[in-house]
């Protein structure tokens, strides 16, 4: 009796596997497996007989027996082997990613199931693995930011499961030319190439994530950070972005600006140098001073007190603009600025002009646009730019006779004043008072004046000559002959008062010598009995001069009624 002939499998799946053979005139069929039965009916028509056989086990291997029926005989029967595709394996992810590489995991199904990972429109063949735990497979020399589909079958005897697909992306690359643009003491603004159209940005940095979406256009993104910390220094690490999968990430170190210095100002100038002080702003701190088209470096200060720096070798003078930069990691400050000046040039020449009991007239050089301040006796004069070319004249006034002032005059240039010229004058003494002839004879002529303080000389001047006259050490009168002169001639003497080598105006008188023959001179006076003792003085002065009598004669007043 003819055998059915068993012609293939012709698909299987996890519960059910599909056997074709070919028909056989009338005859029915049994299939045998499992310990089971199954009778099949002569079919219809003639092409090959199809037969699914369901509820199986999957990744399970079957063995069938096919028997053909005629009548109530039946064949020897043929056998065939086949298998139920597996089940699918579980969790089946990406589980990391880098630019050219991804790793996918995936739970183990047992120890009979092996796996085809295709993606691509290749296959790679995954042996059964060793253990028991997820299995993991790197795919490497991948595009970065980049999607790719990929579909795992697990197999079983040469058969796979119906696949399961997951999509998953290669990181990007990260952005280009990562760097700051510029600082200020509470902002950063970073810049970076964009990568593509595709690609977005997390900004990280102080434990804070900004996302930042896929720019519009082609030119270089900028993103500026605020409410930063002057003079702090920031770690900022910026991922691209693809599918959610970020790159491995580029790093840069920025700082803000420090603050600027406080308390920025002139401490102190000269004709030649500028001395500046400021305040130190911390510990990391270090300065840069511009001016003049030139720049100093002042390291970071030592303790905690002030900084100054004097900058020397300038004009006299001289108006300059300083800036003041703060520097933290190589970054500066918005700079504070002053403008400070060199004191001026003291004045040249600086002398005494002329002088009298109470005033001394000063002269000096003109200096250019510069005012001037005079000092002395603790008090200050302010001396305006003055008009013209020539020299200044200035005259104080209301002083003491034959008293020694020191002067100083300061030339001032934007209230800044020069070191000071010095210079002590003094004023006239006052005129010896009582300056008087107080005897003569034929060859001499002795005059008397009342003493000033000490240090007050005279000098006595008749004939065309000078006599200096040192000051005497007693208090009473001063004294002093004038010999070897004509008898019965008049002489004009002048006497000055010398005080530091200063002149009073001088006072003159006349006297004459003698000889004097009036031995004896008798005057009926009427005097009225009314007349005091200094009238009566007062009536032989006037009598003295009237008869031109000398001195040393003597007039008897005698009375008698009338």
């Amino acid at each position: 009796m003819p055998v059915g002939i068993l012609r293939r499998v012709l698909g299987q799946d996890e519960t059910s596997i599909t056997l074709q053979w070919d028909k056989l005139n009338s005859t029915s069929f049994v299939l045998q497996f499992n310990g089971t039965e199954k009778n099949i009916s002569a079919p219809d028509g003639n092409g090959p007989v199809n037969h699914t056989v369901s509820s199986l086990s999957a990744g399970t291997k079957y063995v069938f027996t096919l028997f053909s029926v005629f009548g109530n005989a039946r064949g020897s029967g043929i056998q065939l082997t086949a298998a139920t595709a597996p089940e699918n394996a579980e969790f089946f992810r990406a589980l990391e990613q880098d630019e050219t590489s991804i790793t996918l995991e995936w739970d183990k199904v047992n120890n009979n199931i092996s796996f085809v990972l295709q993606f691509n429109g290749t296959d790679i063949n995954i042996g059964v693995p060793n253990g028991d735990g997820p299995i993991n497979h790197t795919i490497s020399s991948l595009s970065p930011g980049t999607k790719y589909l990929f579909t795992l079958f697990s197999e079983f005897e040469s058969v796979r499961s119906s696949g399961v697909q997951i999509f998953a992306v290669t990181a990007p690359e990260n952005a280009e030319s990562f760097r700051v643009s510029e600082q200020d003491k509470s902002s950063i603004t970073l810049v970076w190439d964009k990568v593509n159209n595709n690609i977005s940005f997390v900004l990280q940095f102080n434990g804070t994530e900004i996302n930042i979406g896929v720019p519009n256009g082609d030119g270089p993104i900028n993103h500026t950070i605020s409410s930063l910390s002057a003079g702090t220094k920031y770690l900022f690490t910026l991922f691209s972005v693809f599918e959610s999968v970020r790159s491995s990430g580029g790093k840069i170190i920025a700082v803000t600006a420090p603050e600027n210095a406080e308390a920025f100002k002139a401490l102190e100038q000269d004709e030649t140098s500028i001395t500046l002080q400021w305040d130190i702003v911390n510990k990391n701190i270090s300065f840069v001073l511009q001016f003049n088209g030139t720049e100093i470096n002042i390291g970071v200060p030592t303790g905690d007190g002030p900084v100054n720096h004097t900058i020397s070798s300038l004009s006299a003078g001289t108006k300059y603009l300083f800036t003041l930069f703060s520097v933290f990691e190589s970054v500066r400050s918005s700079g504070g600025k002053i403008i400070a000046v060199t004191a001026p040039e003291n004045a040249e020449s600086f002398r005494v002009l002329e002088q009298d009991e109470t005033s001394i007239t000063l002269e000096w050089d003109k200096v250019n646009n510069i005012s001037f301040v005079l000092q002395f006796n603790g008090t200050e004069i302010n001396i305006g730019v003055p008009n013209g070319d020539g020299p200044i004249n200035h005259t104080i006034s209301s002083l003491s006779a034959g008293t020694k002032y020191l002067f100083t005059l300061f030339s001032v240039f934007e209230s800044v004043r020069s070191s000071g010229g010095k210079i002590i004058a003094v004023t006239a003494p006052l005129n010896a008072i009582s300056f008087r002839p107080s005897e003569q004879n034929e060859t001499s002529i002795t005059l008397q004046w009342n003493k000033f303080i000490n240090n007050i000389s005279f000098v006595l001047q008749f004939n065309g000559t000078e006599t200096n006259i040192s000051a005497p050490d007693e208090d009473g009168p001063v004294t002093f002959t004038v010999s070897s002169l004509k008898a019965r001639t008049n002489y004009t003497f002048t006497l000055f008062s010398v005080f530091e080598n200063i002149r009073s105006s001088g006072f003159s008188i006349s006297a004459a010598t003698g000889p004097n023959y009036i031995m004896s001179l008798h005057v009926k006076l009427a005097i009225p009995s009314t007349m005091s003792p200094s009238e009566m003085e007062d009536a032989l002065v006037e009598l003295y001069k009237k008869y031109n009598l000398p001195p040393q004669l003597s007039l008897k007043v005698s009375s008698s009624k009338p």
